[in-house]
């Protein structure tokens, strides 16, 4: 048998994945990593992670083999270090396999100029699905953990490890962007060319009131020259909804099933990622899009 256990939770520690899919009909948000560029990385160095991921922000937490031995790998931009069971300490590096043995703990301190980061455990982390997914809904309670993790959660991993080489891969160094392309949203109509060209001109900062459900925004007023209220109607990640205070609020992974707001734009699936990982303060400008 092979154990982790939770030593210090950090910040917003929670079991994601690839997404739940077809439930939002039933009023169940696809969830899943945030950053789903990351864990795509992962997986070309943990390939057995059994689709069972550990998502943190901004502060990592400490894992500690409690028995046997694991390989992991941590995703993302941080700082980060082993306290070996003999007392030595050693600084270790994103996408790079880690071999933990009985006793060592693995610290992660914290991410540098991003948001999130990931931790890959080889066969997984002994769960069972919920509805498909792994990933945790913490507004809604839903998961195979419906909640963020806490201090002594232990995570039994029944297989060992498959081999102890060393894997790495060069860091991806993912390239900050705050210019992002979107493409008309299903209301665009309920703005004028003057909202437009503001929502287009404008820079737009995030807020420290962000989360995983959704992005919100400060900067110039888009105002609806309709109404800013519709019928409540079905909803995508990316999509950018408007309303009344006219400050835009870009929808992520535990989106609402449905929304009740004009949406004037939407981003493509990969920006989605890319602005989940801008910290609050950044400051942001959008680039619409035709379709024709």
């Amino acid at each position: 048998m092979n154990s982790l256990v939770i030593t210090r939770t950090g910040t917003h520690l929670t079991i994601q994945d690839f997404g739940r899919f077809h439930y939002q009909h039933l009023g169940v948000s696809p969830s899943g990593a945030m950053d789903q560029r990351i864990i795509k990385e992962l997986e070309k160095i943990i390939p057995l992670h059994h689709n069972q991921f550990i998502e943190f922000a901004y502060v990592g937490p400490s894992i500690k083999v409690k028995e046997g031995s694991v390989k992991v790998c941590v995703g993302g931009n941080c700082n980060m270090n082993i306290q070996k069971n003999n007392g030595t300490q050693i600084i270790c590096q994103p996408y790079k396999s880690i071999n933990l043995f009985e006793g060592d703990e693995l610290n992660i301190h914290n991410t540098i100029d991003s948001v999130y980061g990931y931790i890959a455990v080889e066969h997984g982390l002994g769960l069972d699905p919920c509805l498909k997914s792994f990933s945790t809904d913490t507004k809604a309670g839903i998961g195979s953990i419906n909640r963020p993790l806490k201090v002594d959660d232990t995570f039994e991993i029944l297989e060992d490890v498959s081999s102890w080489d060393h894997l790495s891969i060069p860091n991806p160094a993912y390239k900050k962007e705050t210019n992002f392309k979107v493409y008309p949203g299903p209301q665009l109509q309920f703005f004028t060319d003057q909202a437009l060209q503001s929502f287009i001109s404008s820079t737009f900062t995030i807020s420290a009131q962000s989360d995983r459900m959704g992005i919100r925004l400060k900067g110039e007023a888009i105002l609806s020259s309709e109404s800013h209220d519709i019928l409540s109607e079905g909803i995508l990640p990316g999509s950018i909804q408007v309303p009344s205070d006219g400050q835009p609020i870009v929808l992520m992974r535990d989106i609402p099933c449905t929304g009740g707001y004009p949406k004037i734009a939407i981003l493509n699936e990969e920006d989605i990622s890319k602005i989940s990982q801008l910290p609050p303060g950044s400051q942001i400008t959008f680039d619409l899009q035709t379709i024709y």
